[in-house]
């Protein structure tokens, strides 16, 4: 991973002021946003959920879950654990570099610590069958260019809806994964 976008993300994530969502009566998550190099470029990995799991079914996810408070030190404990039981990913695989802005659901009221990580070769994932269907990357090239966001009209129970997309080789990151995306990406346009 090239030295000067690690640290200059580091640091822009430690600098800024984020957005921090007190749980309340919603259900505490977080969610690990895993960086690594695929043929050299810096890239984002993605999992898509699998069909059989009771929330968000189908949909493409940063890996993450539930917050323990009995056994998982902090959200970052949290974010770790759940990468490794989705994905096979070794906690000591991944620095964590700092946290983007929480995000709350709105169907399934939860609210979403997203920690952003960069892994370390070599990149040997296992998808748990329960919970991950398929686990793809994407270059931050095609996240970040111009025409990579779209802005739709979904059809919800006959309620039109204003959904934005990034849509990327048969794959549509939407929903808090998409919002999640575009606070990366968003910080990373501070390091330019």
């Amino acid at each position: 991973m090239n030295e000067p976008l690690v640290t200059g993300l580091a640091d822009a994530l430690g600098a800024r002021h984020r957005v921090v969502l007190m749980p309340g009566d919603r259900t505490a998550c977080a969610v690990l946003v895993p960086l690594l190099a695929v043929d050299g470029e810096a890239s984002v990995l993605f999992t898509r959920r699998s069909a059989a799991l009771p929330h968000h079914q189908g949909q493409v996810a940063f890996p993450g879950g539930h917050h323990h408070a009995e056994t998982d030190t902090d959200l970052a404990a949290t974010a770790l654990r759940e990468a490794h039981e989705e994905i096979g990913l070794p906690p000591a695989r991944v620095h964590v570099l700092g946290v983007l802005d929480d995000i709350e659901t709105v169907a399934t009221r939860f609210v979403i610590t997203p920690f952003v990580g960069v892994v370390a070769p070599p990149y040997d994932f296992h998808p748990c069958p329960r919970e991950v269907d398929a686990i793809f990357s994407v270059p931050l090239r095609v996240l970040q260019a111009p025409d990579a966001e779209h802005h739709e009209v979904w059809d919800f129970d006959g309620r039109a809806v204003p959904i934005d997309t990034y849509p990327v080789d048969g794959h549509v990151i939407w929903g808090a994964t998409q919002r999640i995306t575009r606070n990366l990406l968003g910080v990373l346009r501070t390091l330019a």
